[in-house]
């Protein structure tokens, strides 16, 4: 008997020196590393000005902007093809001052215009392509002078057609031009003339789905906006644009549209308004502030309303009218900005590590504090470093933005190759760009900034 005890004992210590290395390993250097960690993070208030939202003010002013990331081009059809099957792209590019800002990483609202109303007698269209056609009216009412052409003229929208395609496949070379407001038709291309003073209506229904076929059959790389909900919108899973923000009756007569529909007169079958209402979580909202006010009301006694009506609206962006440069930095001005569009910030970091696989387990919860979310999925990276600053590695996330909606919250999970560089100290880093690679993407949230990476957590083994 005491040979059998005796012969056991060193099994058993086998046994439990086995269960308190592996207790140590993991339960003991995991916690003895502080390699396990739960870290929560609070949004940052500071205004932002991320890519793809914000204020749009008119590309052709260089000083107006200098402190935005979105520029507005309202281009007329008489500066863009002067002589027939001629697009002066040279033109473009230095009215609009496109070099430059396609350098600092900008993106623009484009409007194709056939009709501006201004202070004096004039074309927006073409002097070749009046010759042709002639048919339209000039127009001298309370929104000003101009002249309004026939849309449904055939020719017109034939060449129409040719000359969209023409400025699609310029703007299709690069990812600058992401929005496009379907203009064309109208006052200031709003899709709605002065009938009551006597210019002609749009043409029918029918006629206005070849104009809509211009832009969608063409444009790649933006997303389409519509003035209204019209039937193609809703059809075509277009945003839409609010050229009267801040006026509250306008808003809310074009809220009602986006809710219940409606009906807009034209000189042939009418354009039926489709309900829309939560269109925005998947194609955005635009325009400019309106003129009934002026910018200091707007962001000053009317701002509640101003804020109030915006959110309601969902929208992303504002322009090309909105805060002029001495306005920008007002504390109106920055509220209505940090509003617009999206806003994403990590509200939790989770890290556990795992002994057996030698590898750290990292999970982060998004969240979108914004009235929108970011219509394109652009990439996002974690970076890893090591105590000294220096890169070790990274993992692109698998998380599509574009379905973090306001109020929303998506939880990602990557894991860290873990080595004793990183026990001795680590930083994880978010980086977030364009599918270019050009402009990235700022999170709301307090950290330092490397190379365009945020640096959200630092790890210290004291």
């Amino acid at each position: 008997m005491d040979k059998k005890i005796s012969s056991k004992i060193p099994y058993i210590l086998i046994v439990v020196l086995g269960i308190a290395i592996a207790g140590m390993l993991f339960y003991i250097l995991p916690y003895r590393y502080r390699l396990s960690q739960t870290i929560t993070f609070e949004e940052s208030q500071e205004p932002l000005k991320n890519p793809l939202t914000g204020f749009a003010p008119p590309a052709e002013n260089v000083e107006e902007c200098e402190g935005n990331r979105l520029v507005y081009i309202g281009l007329t059809w008489a500066d863009w093809e002067p002589r027939p099957g001629v697009y002066d792209i040279q033109g473009l590019e230095e009215r609009f001052h496109l070099e430059k800002w396609k350098e600092e990483n900008k993106h623009a609202v484009l409007r194709f215009l056939c009709d501006i109303p201004g202070d004096d007698t004039h074309m927006d269209i073409p002097e070749w392509l009046y010759a042709k056609t002639r048919d339209g009216a000039y127009y001298d009412t309370e929104y000003g002078q101009g002249y309004s052409p026939d849309y449904g003229n055939s020719y017109f929208l034939e060449r129409h057609g040719e000359a969209l395609k023409a400025l699609a496949d310029y703007c299709n070379e690069d990812y600058f031009v992401s929005y496009v407001e379907l203009g064309s038709l109208g006052h200031w291309g709003e899709w709605h003339t002065n009938t009551e003073e006597g210019v002609p209506g749009l043409p029918g229904a029918d006629v206005c789905w070849e104009y809509v076929l211009d832009y969608s059959d063409n444009f790649h790389n933006a997303r389409l906006l519509m003035r209204r909900n019209y039937v193609m919108a809703a059809e075509g899973g277009l945003g839409v644009y609010n050229d009267m923000t801040g006026h509250k009756e306008d808003t809310e007569e074009w809220l009602g549209w986006l809710k219940e529909g409606g009906s807009f007169e034209t000189r042939g079958e009418a354009l039926e308004l489709v309900p829309i209402e939560n269109f925005w979580e998947k194609a955005p909202v635009g325009g400019e502030f309106t003129s009934e006010y002026t910018m200091e009301e707007m962001l000053d006694g009317r701002l509640s309303e101003t804020l109030e009506l915006l959110e309601r609206s969902h929208m992303t962006f504002l322009g090309p009218k909105c805060p002029d440069r001495e306005l920008l930095e007002s504390s109106g001005a920055e509220s209505v900005e940090e509003r617009l569009g999206y806003r994403f910030y990590i509200s939790e970091l989770r890290t556990q590590y795992v002994f057996g696989a030698n590898e750290l387990k990292v999970h982060m919860k998004w969240n979108n504090t914004g009235l929108a979310p970011l219509y394109w999925d652009w990439p996002v990276t974690m970076y890893v470093y090591d105590k000294d600053g220096n890169l070790q590695y990274w993992e692109g996330l698998d998380i599509s933005l574009s379905k973090l909606m306001p109020g929303g919250e998506i939880e990602t999970d990557a894991k860290i190759p873990f080595t004793d560089l990183f026990r001795k100290g680590y930083q994880i880093g978010i980086g977030i760009t364009d599918p270019q690679e050009k402009g990235s993407l700022k999170l709301a949230m307090e950290s330092e900034e490397k190379e365009g990476v945020q640096i959200i957590y630092t790890y210290q083994n004291e």
